[in-house]
This record gives C-alpha cells, sequence and structure tokens, in this order.
C-alpha cells in the first residue's frame, strides 16, 4: 500500500470524497496535486493539505472544458515531473424524477460525471507513467442498479463504469491500469445530506446497509490507495464496491425536487 514517491492528481478534490482520497493518497506518500473547478475552494483545500504535513499544491479547471483539463494536465506533470496516479472524481446530482428533469438539468450531470471524466484521463494519457500508472474513476451505485428520481446520475455512471472498462481494455497494453471505485453513503458529504433529507431518512439508509453504518471518507481512500499500489498490481478494468453492502438492500429514496 506504499505510495512514497507517487505523483498524483485528484480531480473535483475541493470537498467530499475526493478530498478525503487526496488526503489517504498523501498520507501513503503520494505528492499531490488537487484540482477543481473553482480557484477560492480548491486553494483553500491544498492548504489545509499542507497544514497537515502533505505535499500539495492547486490547480483550477472545469472538467466540462477539454482543453481546460489539458492545461491542468500539463501543467501537473510539469509541476510533479510526470504523472503516476489519475482520481477523476467530479460529480453532479439532484433528485428530480424524469418528467420534472429539465433537458439541461440531465446534460449538465453527464457532461459532468462522464465527459469530464474521459477528459480527464485523455489529458493525462500523454503525461502518464509507462508502465505503472494506475487511473481511478470514482462512480457510484447509481451505475449498477436502478433507481427513483436518480435517471441522470445512473445513466451517467454507468457510462463511467463502461468508460472504465473500455480504457483498461485499450491502455492495458501502455502498461497503465484503469479502475473504478464506487462509494456508498458516506458521512459529512453533500450527497449523504441529500440523500437523507427528512426526519427519519438517515435511519432508513443506515437500516438498508449491509453494515448498518454510514462510511467514512478515509475508507474510499483506502480503496484507492489500494487499486493504485502495487498491490492491485494485476487488477484492471474492475469497479471495487465501497458502499457497506448498499447495493444489496432495498434503499429508500427522498421524493427530491425540480431541476
Amino acid at each position: 500500500m506504499k505510495l512514497s514517491g507517487k505523483k498524483a492528481l485528484i480531480v473535483g478534490a475541493s470537498s467530499g470524497i475526493n478530498l478525503a482520497v487526496a488526503r489517504r493518497l498523501g498520507e501513503h506518500g503520494a505528492r499531490l496535486v488537487v484540482a477543481s473547478r473553482t480557484p477560492e475552494r480548491i486553494e483553500a483545500a491544498a492548504a489545509a493539505l499542507r497544514a497537515e504535513g502533505l505535499d500539495a499544491v492547486a490547480m483550477a479547471g472545469d472538467v466540462r472544458d477539454s482543453a481546460a483539463m489539458e492545461a491542468v494536465a500539463a501543467d501537473s506533470a510539469r509541476h510533479l515531473g510526470g504523472i503516476d496516479i489519475v482520481v477523476s472524481g467530479a460529480a453532479g446530482n439532484f433528485f428530480a424524477s424524469a418528467e420534472d428533469m429539465s433537458a439541461n438539468g440531465f446534460r449538465t450531470v453527464v457532461e459532468i460525471d462522464l465527459i469530464g471524466t474521459f477528459n480527464v484521463f485523455k489529458a493525462c494519457f500523454g503525461h502518464l507513467s509507462r508502465p505503472g500508472a494506475s487511473l481511478v474513476a470514482i462512480s457510484a451505485p447509481q451505475a449498477q442498479r436502478a433507481m427513483r428520481n436518480q435517471a441522470h446520475a445512473c445513466a451517467a455512471k454507468a457510462g463511467v463504469d463502461m468508460l472504465t472498462k473500455c480504457l483498461a481494455l485499450e491502455w492495458g497494453t501502455h502498461g497503465i491500469r484503469v479502475n473504478g471505485v464506487s462509494p456508498g453513503p458516506i458521512a459529512d458529504t453533500e450527497g449523504l445530506s441529500r440523500l437523507t433529507a427528512g426526519d427519519d431518512m438517515a435511519d432508513r439508509v443506515q437500516a438498508a446497509l449491509a453494515l448498518p453504518h454510514f462510511g467514512k471518507g478515509s475508507d474510499v481512500g483506502e480503496a484507492v490507495a489500494f487499486l493504485c499500489s502495487d498491490a492491485a498490481a494485476y487488477v484492471t478494468g474492475t469497479i471495487l464496491d465501497c458502499d457497506g453492502g448498499m447495493r444489496l438492500g432495498d434503499l429508500p429514496v427522498p421524493s427530491g425536487a425540480r431541476s
């Protein structure tokens, strides 16, 4: 699980799960570039990591903009001296039924989650260590199971999972591994706050899990660290569920709001 000397770019890391992933990779020894759309937020995230003794710098760019991601990848490679690890985790979501969802709302989630993942990985391709680079897409349980009020996220994340497998197939000849991690309900995240909106939703969601407690960001970070380490040297094209068994149960979903 040691990542000492590894050079990592984590996209979507201004807060939540992706910031926790960056922190865990840094704690395992990786040098970090954290990237996200809003300069002020990602600079604050990098400063927080540095305050914890980690080697981290910030870069800003919108994953929907392929040219912006090419600039982030090139600048990251120059700063780090190449790229060994890429984590693509930028995501958008909201709760809305299909009939109440606008076309723009559907399109925006697909652009951030699916097209954004492609833009990040494609932009980094020419800067990756060969052999030995490891790419990880942050997916979601919506990729594997239909959920009410989540048609946009289910479609986008299913696309992310298949993109992960296709890139693993194509880029394996370069010695590049491509995998995904699918987090379940993680405490203290915006996604969980939305999912558990309502008086008893938190208790109902927990009761539906095989492991009846919410996960931590560090749990996802450890899953990503494993996939990026030599311990997973023969693992590619897989989606690792880190969800407390969420995919096994009948998860309640709030009614949601309009897009």
